[in-house]
């Protein structure tokens, strides 16, 4: 996916019971990392949100900005974490490019 600076984006991902596989909430809000290229320190740290009555729907959002850490030409990885009945687990939500306002039409 591609980003220009300025915007907003949303993310949406679900939890699910480590034994059956079904759609279950978290036992606390999950946590949320935004990480820049290959850096080990994440950049930013956003508020997950759960999605009112939808079992297991959460979601983040964040401004693209030079104030949040964020570079034009740098790619970022969103991680979440998530603790259900017990078992931790982390998974990469989504990833983007940054590219200059002019770049294109389709870039959000």
């Amino acid at each position: 996916m591609y980003v220009t600076m300025g915007k907003t984006v949303t993310f949406d991902f679900t939890t699910h019971n480590p034994t059956t596989g079904n759609a279950s909430d978290a036992d606390s809000l999950p946590t949320c990392e935004v990480f820049e290229n290959v850096n080990d320190t994440a950049i930013l740290t956003p508020t997950v949100s759960k999605r009112v009555s939808k079992t297991g729907n959460y979601n983040v959002s964040f401004a693209v900005t030079e104030a949040n850490g964020f570079e034009i030409g740098n790619t970022y990885n969103i991680i979440v974490t998530a603790i259900v009945d017990g078992v931790t687990a982390k998974s990469r939500i989504d990833a983007f490019l940054l590219m200059p306002t002019s770049s294109a039409s389709f870039v959000l």
